[in-house]
Order: C-alpha cells, then sequence, then structure tokens
C-alpha cells in the first residue's frame, strides 16, 4: 500500500516534496516524483509485491503513460493475460504495471474491469490527459481540489490542503454534518475547498477542457429476485467467498488478520486458512469486560491454526490518546472506538504489513440492527396506523421496557427516551425517522449545540430493507467505516484488506431474497449458512463493539471534556454553545448512552481542527 500526491498547473517551489512528506506514512519503503508538462506527480511506498520492481511513479509504453498509484488488483493475474493478448509486455510482476498497460489496451474500460482497493492518478502525455481513479466502494481515499489552473490531489487531504491556492476555510455544512452524524457524509471536508471522489467513479482533466467526474460502477439497489434454492444460494456464496479471500491473500509478505468472535471474521478466518502461503497471525483487542471477545477468537484461531495476539490497551481508563488517531485522520470519526482501533493497527504493524479485517460485511450480508428496527417500524404503523399519537407515553415508559426494544449493550438512557418517542411521532415521515435513528445531535436539537444553524431540507428516505441497505452502502460504508480503517491502519503503515467488498460479491448478493439477510430476529441469514457448512460458530449473536464511555470510562470522558470542552476551548473555536455541552455533561453524570455519544463527538472535532488548523 502507498500513498499518492500531485498537482496540475504552474509548479510551486518546494510544494511537491511537502506533499510528499505529508504522505510519508503510507510508504515508509521509498519514494519518488516525476513532472512534466505541468503535471506533477508523487509517491511513496509500501512495498507488498515485487518489491524490488514496483518503483513510482512509474512510466510506460515509450513515455506516454504516468501512473503514480496506492492499492492493490486482485484479479491481476486474469487481467494481465488479456492485456498480453492485445500484445502489451510488462517488465515486471508488480500490479502497478496493470494499470498504464490496461488503459493503453482498453481505455476508460478498463477501470471497471479492476477488482481491488485503488486510489491512482493516470497520465497521458501524448494527448495532456490526467484520470484520477477510485476503487468500486471507496476503500482507498482520494481527495482532490479543483484550482484556478488545475488541480491538486492525494491520499491525504492535508497534502492537497497545502496547495496555497486551497480553499481551507471551514466548511460550515460539514461540520454540521459531523456534529450530528459523527461523520461527514457526502464526500466533502472540513476544507471547503476539498472534496473526496466519489466511490466507483473517475475524475478526466484535459487542456482546454473543465475536469469531468464519471461514475464507472454504482452499486446496485437489491432485488431480491433470484430464484435459487437455500442450498444452491449458499454453495454459490461460498464459492464468491472462496475466490475473494484467496485473491486477497496474494502478497510477497505475510497477511494476518482482525479477528473478533463473530461471524464476519471467523468466515474471513475459515478461507483465509485454505489459502494462506505463509502461517497466519491474528490480533484482537481486549476492552477485559463482560462483552471482551478475546476467549471466542482464541478459539477461532486456534481452530484454524492461526498464532494468536491479544491487545490490551496501555492503561484503558485514560482516553487522553484518543488526540493522537484522531490528529492522523484527513476527516474524524466521532466514535470513541478509534481508539482502540488505532492501538490494534499499531500493535499489528509490529509485525505485519497486511491485514484481512471484517468491514462490509454487515452492510452486504444485512448486520445491523437498524436494518432490523425499521421492518419493526413498518409493522407498527400498519398494524396501528395512528401510533405516532403515543409518542407521549414513551417519554413515560420505563427505561427497562424500553431497553427490551433497543437491541444494543448499553441503556436506552434518558435522551435516548426522547429520541425514541420523536421516533414514533413521526412514524409516516420516513426521512424524518432515517436521521432520527442516524444522528447523536437530532435536527431539532443542532441549533441549541452549535452555532452553524438549521440543516437544509433533505430529499426522502426509503426504509424498505433494499433501501436502507443501499443508502449504508453509498454513505456510512466509505465516508464511516472505510475511512475510519484506512486512516488508522495506514497511520501505522497497515494494508488493511476488506475481502467482503468485491464487487462480484456485493452483486451477487444484490439478487439474494429477504429472508436469506433477515429472518425470525436473526441477521445475515445466508453468511451464517455458509460459516455453519465450514463447521464454524455461526449462530453467535451480533455485538457491537460498545466502548462503554457512559459508564466504565465515564471518569475518563470527564476528563477528556475538561480538556477539549472547556469554555477557553469553545470560545476559541467558535462553533460548539456552551450550554448544550454543559448539558450533555450533567447528563453524563446519570451515565446517559447518548451523551456519551455526543460528547465524543464535540470533543473529537475540537481536538482535530486543533490538530490540523482552518483558515478563517
Amino acid at each position: 500500500m502507498c500513498g499518492i500526491a500531485g498537482y496540475t498547473g504552474p509548479e510551486v517551489d518546494g510544494l511537491l516534496g511537502r506533499m510528499v512528506d505529508a504522505i510519508r506514512h503510507r510508504g515508509p519503503d521509498g519514494d519518488g516524483v516525476y513532472a512534466t508538462n505541468g503535471v506533477h506527480l508523487g509517491h511513496t511506498r509500501l512495498a507488498i509485491v515485487d518489491p524490488e520492481g514496483g518503483a513510482q511513479p512509474m512510466v510506460r509504453e515509450d513515455g506516454r503513460f504516468v501512473v503514480t498509484y496506492n492499492g492493490e488488483i486482485y484479479n491481476y493475474e486474469a487481467l494481465r493475460e488479456r492485456i498480453e493478448a492485445k500484445g502489451r509486455r510488462f517488465a515486471t510482476t508488480c500490479d502497478t504495471e496493470l494499470l498504464p498497460l490496461g488503459y493503453a489496451a482498453f481505455g476508460r474500460d478498463f477501470f471497471s474491469k479492476l477488482i481491488g482497493i485503488f486510489a491512482f492518478a493516470l497520465y497521458d502525455t501524448l494527448e495532456d490527459r490526467l484520470f484520477l481513479v477510485r476503487d468500486h466502494f471507496g476503500i482507498k481515499p482520494l481527495y482532490y481540489t479543483e484550482l484556478p489552473d488545475g488541480l491538486a490531489f492525494s491520499s491525504c487531504a492535508r497534502a492537497v490542503a497545502l496547495h496555497p491556492a486551497t480553499d481551507r476555510s471551514l466548511n460550515g455544512n460539514a461540520v454540521r454534518d459531523f456534529l450530528q452524524f459523527r461523520y461527514v457524509p457526502d464526500g466533502s471536508h472540513f476544507f471547503a475547498g476539498i472534496r473526496t471522489l466519489p466511490p466507483g467513479s473517475y475524475l478526466e482533466a484535459a487542456s482546454n477542457e473543465p475536469p469531468r467526474i464519471v461514475n464507472y460502477w454504482r452499486p446496485a439497489r437489491r432485488n431480491g429476485q433470484q430464484a435459487w434454492s437455500s442450498e444452491e444460494w449458499v454453495e454459490r456464496t461460498e464459492t464468491l467467498l472462496d475466490d475473494a479471500i484467496g485473491l486477497q491473500l496474494r502478497a510477497d509478505v505475510p497477511v494476518g488478520l482482525f479477528l473478533s468472535g463473530g461471524v464476519d471474521s471467523s468466515t474471513i478466518a475459515t478461507f483465509a486458512a485454505r489459502h494462506s502461503r505463509y502461517p497466519m497471525r491474528a490480533f484482537t483487542f481486549s476492552m477485559r469486560d463482560d462483552e471482551d471477545e478475546v476467549a471466542s477468537a482464541r478459539q477461532i484461531a486456534d481452530w484454524v491454526g492461526a498464532a494468536h495476539t491479544a491487545v490490551d490497551a496501555d492503561n484503558a481508563e485514560d482516553y487522553r490518546g484518543l488526540y493522537d488517531a484522531i490528529a492522523c485522520m484527513d476527516l474524524p470519526v466521532g466514535d470513541a472506538i478509534i481508539l482502540p482501533t488505532y492501538q490494534l493497527c499499531e500493535a499489528a504493524s509490529q509485525d505485519l504489513k497486511v491485514v484481512l479485517t471484517g468491514e462490509g460485511a454487515d452492510e452486504i450480508f444485512g448486520g445491523y440492527v437498524h436494518f432490523g428496527a425499521f421492518k419493526k417500524l413498518a409493522r407498527l404503523r400498519k398494524a396501528l396506523p395512528f401510533a405516532d399519537q403515543l409518542a407521549p407515553l414513551v417519554r413515560l415508559a420505563p427505561l427497562p421496557l424500553l431497553d427490551r426494544f433497543f437491541d444494543y449493550q448499553a441503556s436506552l438512557g434518558d435522551q435516548g427516551r426522547v429520541k425514541l418517542s420523536r421516533m414514533i411521532a413521526s412514524l409516516h415521515d420516513d426521512r424524518a425517522i432515517y436521521r432520527l435513528a442516524s444522528s447523536v445531535i437530532d435536527d431539532r436539537d443542532i441549533v441549541d449545540a452549535a452555532n452553524l444553524g438549521a440543516p437544509p431540507a433533505s430529499d426522502g428516505m426509503d426504509l424498505s430493507l433494499a433501501g436502507a441497505m443501499l443508502e449504508t452502502v453509498e454513505t456510512w460504508l466509505p465516508y464511516q467505516i472505510l475511512n475510519k480503517m484506512d486512516q488508522l491502519s495506514m497511520a501505522h503503515g497497515l494494508e488493511a484488506r476488506v475481502p467482503f467488498l468485491d464487487p462480484r460479491l456485493y452483486e451477487h448478493m444484490a439478487g439474494a431474497p429477504d429472508e436469506l439477510i433477515l429472518a425470525n430476529g436473526e441477521n445475515k441469514v445466508l453468511l451464517r449458512r455458509v460459516l455453519k457448512r465450514q463447521g464454524g460458530n455461526w449462530n453467535r449473536p451480533k455485538l457491537a463493539f460498545h466502548v462503554p464511555m457512559e459508564k466504565r470510562y465515564r471518569s475518563a470522558l470527564q476528563r477528556l471534556c475538561r480538556d477539549w470542552l472547556s469554555s477557553e476551548q469553545i470560545r476559541k473555536h467558535g462553533i460548539l454553545k456552551e450550554s448544550f455541552v454543559q448539558e450533555n455533561l450533567r447528563y453524563l453524570e446519570r451515565e446517559d448512552f447518548l451523551a456519551s455519544k455526543r460528547l465524543v463527538t464535540m470533543a473529537s472535532l475540537h481536538m482535530w481542527l486543533d490538530a490540523h488548523g482552518t483558515a478563517h
């Protein structure tokens, strides 16, 4: 895995070198630069395949094509055969070379043929044409800004921000979205001039032409219309998983895995054990609480023959290390899970350059709690069309009663009870329900929380299973889940591969009937049946990786708030309202779940702004 950076337009003295320095953590094994015709390309390398032959930027076809590339192409061997059949000749075994030669052979259509994790810039010197290309799901980041006389781009937004023409003023809409949803869901950035290239797309820029963005792939909406038998569904899914996981073990270095006790990582471990050329290593984070997964993970590791390492947080009650984890990110995620994930990646990076992780399984196989919750709300709406009139009674209901319907490892809490009441009151407004369910600060409260105004009206929302799953793949997956894993792993020079996010597997699952997604209170039905057939622990209930900041780590969160949500910090940044912060600190005293989520998010915002700054 690597880092890329570059810009087009007049040369800025020393800029390319500074941009390369800003991405050096992504590729500690080497670097390179290239410049011609006002196109400036930089690269840092984490050598995983063909360590001797993959130096970049790579120039091919007698100097016509130049590429700087971050990623891995898993169907490299099959594509190489097709390219060679077109008369192109390879000089290395590195997948980087696939990109210029593939484009030379197939043109723009080549981008959709790639299966992998990638973000790259490809320059055609003959046509003076630059392509920025990002993988199907947005696994690898690619930030860019349009300049008066060109573009700047990189794996890291902080490198793009180094260009003197980048608009670094604060994007209030992005900050408001972050405070509400704990991430920025639309590809924008806290810096007004910076955007993320959408997943499954390429940006094309040529002389005397405005840049254009083209989608070469978009996730299909589930139709559930493939009428195979249950057994055939299991067999076909098993075959695809086996191939996807086997392809992602392609490397000239050992590949490890992050292992919980759950269905997702157990499935990866089971299939990976068949294909790995090296002794397998597995890493699990230990929370040392009732939900700790180390024992289950070790049992799975023993079953597949992997050496197992449990990673304990150093002084887990002290969350001051959260600053380092937030500061390393180009866009923060307001979740306490950031710190244990950062520490897990750091521990794995001491022994490995590559790990397999389970991201994407919940989105593709239907693992999220809200998928089932939306189905319950739909049944309630149908059975009791006037149920919205009962909303005031929810505020009076005992919390233990409501917690029976709150499928999580924490109590709903007083503020959560208010949120649930608002959801019931909005029973016939799918857009309102979705925004209430996915936010920690909802549309009604955000004006009391921050000096950012009310959010604009948003489009309608489809809360059917197909609609909710598609929305999750298009927003939550690239901009929260994948952003988080890439940034925290690459901060330590560790490549995180995500076998469930193979576009072939996604398109296969789009045809699965609903009863193979959710049935009788069970989620990920088809994936569980695949694992059952392999002899794995298929019936283990899904446990969200919840960091109990409202209980066990409450004192740590209070210390964090004293540092990052003080009156001085609030005045310094001028975004949050102190009365709202204080109100949530009082709720935290009562171990309120939602208050802890809000406070972590607000503190994370101040941490990131202190680390990266904005121009006002």
